[in-house]
């Protein structure tokens, strides 16, 4: 109201003359500003601050990495993530040690809406939205079902028998029995009963379910895994962890629901690798390093621990040898275009070794910017001609001298999708006569999704592929073995 007496004294008589109502509307309508999803951070001592939520991927932890830094030693390094989806802003707890609040209650993944209250340590962030699809909807039923509730039941059930009736006997769930079968299986988990739970589940999935149901069997099966595997990791050792999830995760690793699992796998990767390298044993370190999907948030801290084991592999003691000197014989591996091989006697690392000895040279800033300029070039002219292979080969020389590039990081999974991709083994085409043109399209698209996801699931899974990959035949290299002038280093 104040708001309005302000227009009116000064709008003059052109204004005065406006019914009330009208200038209310106005003024209403000219203050309606979107702002857009965001996070509104308070801290115990009730700062607050508005975090934008612009991002496909909002990554909030401890570490300085994350997104959103919270400097709360109850907060993880990478606590939590919350991502923009098709259908929404999906909040996911990726730690293992502390625990994610959402609206007071422990969560793994929910979907937000605006208004919801994220507890992380001791800071509250309130989900806030001005789009439609983010506000939450109440499930509202007229009065009058409830008076012809019976009927519908009784109708539901005569129409249900005749379809199970005429999809055979082996088809005989229904969506109802499915329902309390998933209600009582919720029972399980919550019980701790996750073994019990996982069968009654896997059983669910056999059969022919509709899209939600399947997804919410799905959800239920990676919630009662992951429970499992913090036991494990409670209990056993990692590798053991390890072992458990990729076979789990080799049968039903397909799906967003079990997104969640992939990233644990990859947590408990870099937890493993981290231990190892702590102990010298570098070789198995790398392996589980390498293993990390290139799209997960523990990728580029796995890629700089290989580059930091790369370089203390080649280290040699060079207390005697002057700047000058360094200098000299990193350009004699220069001009050669021996900048990463052969170990102990190459460009890059004597330009490392003299920036040692005068941060600032320019000489050997100049010259890595020139190797890096190199891979980058003949990396991009192989990705443009669809060579993948030689293309993901410039590009992983170029990551072991700068891990903070990111498109070169987005080419490096494109070449590897690619090349997974290529090794998908083509579907035959059907027989000769074929009833329906589009259900055949249809199915055979479908086969060849499936064949793809399967195949880019084994790409993931496949560590021991990692023992021959490029970064394990370069750090155990015989040192005698003659250099392939076809790939310089």
């Amino acid at each position: 109201m104040r708001y309005i007496d302000q227009e009116e004294k000064g709008s003059g008589a052109v204004s005065s003359a406006l019914p009330r109502e009208a200038k209310t509307m106005v003024m209403t309508r000219s203050k309606e500003k979107v702002i857009g999803p965001r996070l509104v951070c308070t801290t115990i001592s009730g700062e607050s601050n508005i975090c934008p939520l612009d991002k496909t991927k909002l990554v909030i932890g401890r570490s300085v990495e994350a997104d959103l830094n919270l400097l709360d030693p109850l907060v993880s390094r990478k606590h939590c993530v919350i991502e923009d989806r098709q259908d929404g802003f999906i909040l996911r707890n990726v730690s293992t040690t502390n625990p994610l609040l959402l609206n007071d209650k422990p969560i793994t993944e929910e979907r937000l809406y605006t208004g919801d209250q994220i507890r992380i340590g001791s800071t509250t962030l309130a989900f806030i939205s001005d789009r439609a699809r983010d506000e939450k909807r109440l499930d509202a039923k007229p009065l009058s079902q409830n008076k012809q509730s019976g009927w519908g039941l009784w109708i539901t059930v005569v129409v249900l028998t005749i379809l199970v009736g005429y999809f055979g006997y082996f088809q005989v769930y229904t969506p109802l029995k499915v329902k309390w079968a998933l209600s009582a299986v919720s029972k399980q988990i919550k019980l701790g009963n996750y073994l019990s739970a996982q069968n009654s589940l896997k059983h669910l999935l056999d059969l022919d379910l509709s899209p939600e149901h399947r997804s919410r069997v799905k959800g239920l099966l990676t919630e009662s895994t992951l429970a499992i595997t913090q036991q494990l990791a409670r209990d056993e050792d990692l590798k053991a962890v390890i072992v458990y999830l990729k076979k789990y995760l080799a049968q039903y690793g397909a799906g967003k629901e079990s997104a969640v699992l992939w990233e644990r796998l990859d947590y408990y990767r870099l937890t493993l690798a981290h231990g190892l390298e702590s102990t010298k044993n570098f070789q198995p370190a790398l392996r589980q390093y390498a293993a990390i999907k290139e799209d997960s948030i523990y990728f580029e801290e796995a890629h700089k621990a290989i580059r930091r084991i790369w370089m203390a592999h080649q280290q040699k003691p060079r207390k005697d040898q002057t700047l000058a000197q360094l200098l000299k014989e990193a350009d004699t591996h220069f001009r050669a275009q021996r900048y990463l091989k052969p170990m102990n006697q190459n460009a890059y690392l004597l330009y490392q070794a003299a920036l040692t000895l005068e941060p600032g040279n320019a000489l050997a800033l100049k010259r890595i910017n020139q190797m890096k300029s190199f891979y980058r070039e003949h990396g991009n002219k192989y990705f443009v001609d669809g060579n993948w292979s030689r293309a993901l080969s410039y590009f992983e020389r170029y990551y072991l001298i700068d891990t903070d590039t990111k498109d070169i990081n987005d080419k490096m999974i494109m070449c590897r999708q690619k090349l997974a991709k290529a090794r998908t083994p083509d579907q035959k085409a059907g027989p000769a006569e074929i009833p329906s043109e589009k259900t055949v399209g249809q199915e055979q698209k479908s086969s060849n999704a499936r064949a793809e996801k399967k195949e880019e699931i084994k790409r993931l899974l496949e560590e021991s592929g990692t023992e021959s990959s490029w970064i394990m035949q370069y750090l155990f290299e015989d040192q005698q073995k003659e250099i392939d002038a076809e790939k310089p280093w």
